[in-house]
């Protein structure tokens, strides 16, 4: 992901706790917007990348009525993070108080770094050219009733992919490859699939992952683990078990 360097201000502002200081960001364009993760500015969102994935996506949105900051919010859950574009500076600004600050941020136009599909499929047989290819594998997986689908779940990357796979199978994972495309990869589970974790043990195993993974605990991240878990374990009767991941650019 692409980090800018911001040349900004900062200011003193005033409550009824007493002074501090935060930046504002008053030097963007109308074009320009800080994202902010846990209250702490995060990425660069800049409308004038017209050309890229995310900023597409969100112009739809924001053509369709919805507010920037719901949509960013939104987003965020999506991502299991904390997101706002509002800097929710709660005071009076104190004249000529301003200093030079320098601020780091990554440009927010794309989700491919951000974000990666995660596609767990039990298989009696490994076809490579099958499991990379989109349609061959919506064909074999979803509309054959002869195999037994394949679950989806996500990760941020695939350092992060280690660290799920890790807690699912209660051990270090190192991830043999068996195939890639500039958009896929394929890495074979089969020697671990027997270890997995019962989905008894999940809830205390997922406490740790929220801290680990530093995402926001929610129904949905549980859910998705508890999927992932009961799939593994009602397809032990096949020969194999492979994931497949794909990074994903649109929202």
């Amino acid at each position: 992901m692409e980090t800018v360097t911001l040349q900004t201000e900062s200011y003193l502002f005033q409550n009824s706790g007493g002074q501090f200081r935060a930046i504002p960001f008053y030097e963007l364009s109308i074009d320009e917007w800080i994202v902010f993760e846990n209250g702490q500015p995060k990425y660069l969102l800049d409308f004038n990348r017209r050309t890229k994935p995310l900023v597409q996506d969100l112009t739809k949105r924001l053509n369709n009525g919805e507010e920037l900051d719901e949509a960013v919010q939104k987003l965020g859950r999506f991502l299991g993070r904390q997101w706002t574009t509002n800097h929710n500076i709660e005071g009076s600004e104190i004249p000529n108080s301003q200093q030079v600050e320098t601020v780091a941020v990554s440009i927010l136009d794309n989700l491919a770094d951000l974000f990666m599909d995660v596609y767990f499929v039990a298989t009696n047989t490994i076809d490579t050219n099958i499991l990379l290819d989109e349609d061959k594998f919506i064909k074999a997986f979803v509309t054959d009733i002869d195999e037994q689908g394949f679950e989806g779940v996500y990760a941020e990357n695939q350092d992060e992919l280690i660290l799920m796979l890790s807690l699912i199978f209660k051990q270090s994972i190192s991830l043999t490859e068996l195939g890639s495309t500039n958009d896929r990869e394929v890495y074979d589970l089969t020697k671990f699939r027997q270890s997995c974790i019962a989905s008894d043990e999940l809830e205390s195993k997922y406490e740790q992952w929220i801290e680990d993974s530093k995402r926001e605990n929610s129904m949905n991240q549980y859910g998705m683990f508890m999927s992932v878990v009961s799939y593994i374990n009602n397809t032990l009767d096949k020969k194999n078990l492979v994931v497949v991941t794909e990074k994903r650019k649109h929202w």
